[in-house]
């Protein structure tokens, strides 16, 4: 096959991964993992059943490709904002201020509930609790030494610093959920009522 032919068939390949995601993200979202099939999936792409089955030989394999994308997202904020210059506490406004411009809106906010039923839903998936645990292991890997150096500045509340980066994960992924129920909310989430969860209010009078 010549390089302009694998280029296009790349290029397809890359489409078609794209429409089934996406798909499978919106079917999953309305009616849940055990009330999805690849059928449902493949009639929402507009492709072939035969050319979904393809790629995505059940709906575990797309559930659990759904999975890693929907953690990797967060992992590219975490990395962003506090792998760059600044104070402890300037990296965790950074961390807010990236997740709200990109966590709430469209798609991302789909992936957010997605995580959600993976959590309740996915429990007897294969493949799904090691998924979670090392996504959620890096994420607190690379948050904690932040949070514990703004303690030491006096900035961040004190108190167990896994706790804190759980409590702030956990309300990340609440509003979320409010965002999806609509009602505006979206329009309402500041980077300040993330923050404030690890803020040491004291010092920041």
């Amino acid at each position: 096959m010549s390089p302009r032919g694998q280029i296009h068939n790349e290029q397809m390949r890359t489409e078609a991964l794209a429409k089934i995601t996406g798909a499978a993200l919106e079917v999953f979202a309305e009616y849940g993992y055990h009330g999805t099939t690849m059928k449902q999936i493949a009639r929402v792409t507009g492709l072939s059943y035969g050319l979904v089955y393809h790629y995505f030989p059940s709906k575990e394999e797309i559930f659990r490709h759904l999975l890693d994308i929907a953690l990797e997202a967060p992992m590219l904020a975490l990395n962003a904002a506090l792998d760059g210059p600044g104070t402890a506490w300037e990296k965790i406004e950074k961390l807010s201020a990236l997740l709200v411009q990109n966590a709430f809106t469209g798609e991302s906010s789909l992936y957010f509930l997605f995580v959600i039923q993976a959590m309740t839903q996915g429990k007897s998936i294969s493949g799904i609790p090691e998924i979670f645990e090392s996504h959620l292991t890096a994420y607190y890997e690379k948050i904690i030494p932040v949070i514990i150096q703004a303690q030491k500045s006096g900035e961040a509340v004190e108190g167990d610093p896994g706790a804190l980066a759980a409590a702030y994960f956990s309300l990340i992924q609440g509003l979320a959920l409010l965002v999806f129920q609509g009602k505006g909310m979206e329009k309402k989430i500041t980077p300040q009522i993330l923050s404030n969860v690890l803020r040491n209010e004291r010092r920041h009078i």
